[in-house]
């Protein structure tokens, strides 16, 4: 089979590596280089502590821009005693302010752990709010205490322009409005509906951005070539979770050294040292066992110690399915938060069905398939955004019609026929889970009847029936 899709030019500054080395130029930041800035918490802290070291030395000994620079009219005429019991003072309301916001930020994290769930913490420790504040308070911290220190060797112990304090002043205006809009957005997110919104506009980025990597793609055969020749298989080098696939470096590496690559992992999988990621079969002869070019396929896999939300989408829908079946535990028993937490995978769903999804393939400039690659199709996120919520929610009927209405939007809006199957299959597994679990209920009449507008609705290709008020 023939497939006339070409592979766009390299941009400008970039050159092909090396076998067994890491790409230069533009593509040359790997992606766990940015997993471990995102997760590294002492990186921010740590800028921020250097930072204030140097505006202590820059303006205490030897004071930049007092007599014809900026500074000039910001200097304080002031002693040196005067100046070492300022920047105490100050150092005194950094200090108190900061345990305060940390105690407040601790109940608020402690809060939505345990009523919604643990994975939704990286709502707050990757916010510009709490990445800024810490280090905010560290520099204004360190910078009263290194001036108080570089005070002790000056000389002059007069009256005297000295703009440390000034510098103190303005980095405690700075430290004030970090915390206020630190607070104010962990205050947005103590409502549910707030963190479940954020969730899916976060998911439908990283949908949008696995789409936009598709624009490569070739057509997809409906399985990898059966080529003669001994395929090798590519070994995970790590344990942990497969965190992105380097899709243009695996394409690449195909072309320069005539290799087919086949993927059997997706992002988000864990996999354990040394199982199997996937095969590869070289057009050129054998390849060794100890191969650089299959050590380049292997570290093409990013494999980093925890999923990341910037690549798995997968993980985006289960923190919206964790709200809901946390709400709807008995410890919790909060039906309203789980309503809202299916009215976003509903939004979600409906706008991966405009998306494509399913395997990538990725041809050469001549069309002939290079690389064959993993991905969940819209059924396997209609299951993992149902499933649970389903097995938990059926006795409640406010659930189970939200969960009807998710099937019913879903299949009005796919595009492919098994996509549309897979959301009549929902249907007809939520009523029959209702039917069991509602049993002589009043209310199982209502959500029967619903599922059969429903349903009727898929059929002839028309718009849903009214939410029952029940459901609301």
């Amino acid at each position: 089979m023939s497939l006339n899709v070409g592979v766009a030019p390299a941009p400008r500054g970039w050159r092909a590596p090396a076998v067994g080395q890491r790409p230069v130029g533009p593509w040359s930041e790997h992606p766990l280089k940015r997993v471990w800035a995102r997760n590294n918490s002492w990186l921010l802290p740590s800028l921020g502590a250097l930072l204030g070291a140097a505006l202590a030395v820059l303006f205490v000994a030897n004071p930049f821009g007092t007599q014809y620079g900026p500074l000039r009219g910001l200097a304080w005429r002031i002693t040196v005693a005067q100046a070492r019991t300022g920047l105490g003072s100050v150092l005194g309301v950094v200090l108190t302010s900061l345990s305060i916001s940390l105690s407040v930020s601790l109940v608020v994290l402690q809060n939505t752990a345990s009523q919604y769930s643990p994975r939704l913490l990286r709502l707050f420790m990757h916010r510009w709010g709490f990445r800024i504040l810490v280090p905010t308070f560290v520099a204004t911290g360190v910078y009263c205490l290194v001036g108080i220190y570089a005070f002790g060797f000056v000389t002059d112990p007069g009256e005297a322009p000295r703009p440390a304090l000034s510098i103190a002043m303005l980095l405690l205006v700075c430290c004030g409005a970090a915390l206020v809009f630190q607070m104010t957005y962990m205050l947005t997110l103590v409502r549910a509906e707030q963190i479940v919104r954020q969730t899916k506009s976060y998911s439908l980025k990283v949908a949008h951005m696995l789409d936009d990597r598709r624009r490569l793609d070739a057509e997809q055969p409906p399985t990898a070539p059966a080529l003669s020749g001994t395929w090798r298989p590519v070994l995970s080098p790590a344990s942990g979770f497969v965190v992105d696939l380097d899709a243009r470096a695996l394409l690449r590496l195909a072309r320069a050294h005539g290799l087919v690559i086949q993927m059997d992992v997706v992002i988000g999988e864990p996999v354990m040292r040394g199982s199997r990621l996937g095969r590869m079969l070289s057009e050129k002869g054998p390849l060794e066992e100890d191969s650089p070019v299959r050590e380049a396929v292997e570290r093409a896999v990013i494999i980093g110690p925890w999923r990341e939300p910037d690549r798995d989408l997968a993980l985006g829908v289960r923190q919206l399915v964790d709200v809901a079946i946390k709400a709807l535990s008995p410890g919790v028993n909060d039906p309203s938060s789980a309503v809202e937490a299916l009215d976003e995978l509903t939004v979600l769903l409906c706008e991966l069905c405009a998306l494509r999804q399913g395997p990538r393939v990725l041809a050469g400039p001549t069309g002939h398939p290079r690389v064959f690659l993993r991905a969940l199709e819209l059924g396997d996120y209609l299951l993992l955004a149902t499933d649970q919520i389903g097995r938990y929610g059926a006795r409640e009927p406010a659930v189970v019609l939200r969960l009807l209405r998710l099937a019913g939007e879903v299949g009005l809006r796919a595009r492919r026929e098994q996509d549309q199957r897979a959301s009549r299959e929902l249907l007809h597994q939520m009523r029959a889970a209702a039917e069991s679990a509602l049993g002589d209920s009043p209310r199982l009449p209502l959500v029967r009847r619903y599922a059969e507008e429903v349903e009727q609705s898929l059929e002839h290709a028309q718009p849903l029936p009214p939410l029952p008020a029940l459901g609301f």
